[in-house]
């Protein structure tokens, strides 16, 4: 699996995830470190569910998570069917 990285903001040369902290089931923050020695510059950034693209088939009825338009329609458009078949 590929890691999710960033550039550093200052170099925009790599950088590396020295620890994290999860802040609760839907955000975690990620302390990153600048490979550039030059640079050095150490920085918090944020990991964040935003919204669902394919429904869980186990969900956890206590998050909320925003659900795409996409998924959404599709879904209403599969209620409709079974409906009027049904």
């Amino acid at each position: 699996m590929r890691v999710i990285g960033l550039p550093c903001p200052h170099c925009e040369q790599t950088v590396r995830a020295i620890k994290s902290r999860t802040m609760s089931a839907m955000f975690k923050e990620i302390t990153y470190r600048c490979n550039n020695e030059e640079c050095g510059h150490v920085f918090v950034a944020g990991l964040e569910v935003l919204r669902t693209v394919s429904l869980s088939a186990t969900p956890n009825y206590e998050l909320r998570i925003p659900i795409s338009q996409r998924v959404r329609a599709t879904a209403l458009n599969q209620l409709s069917l079974n409906l009027s078949t049904g």
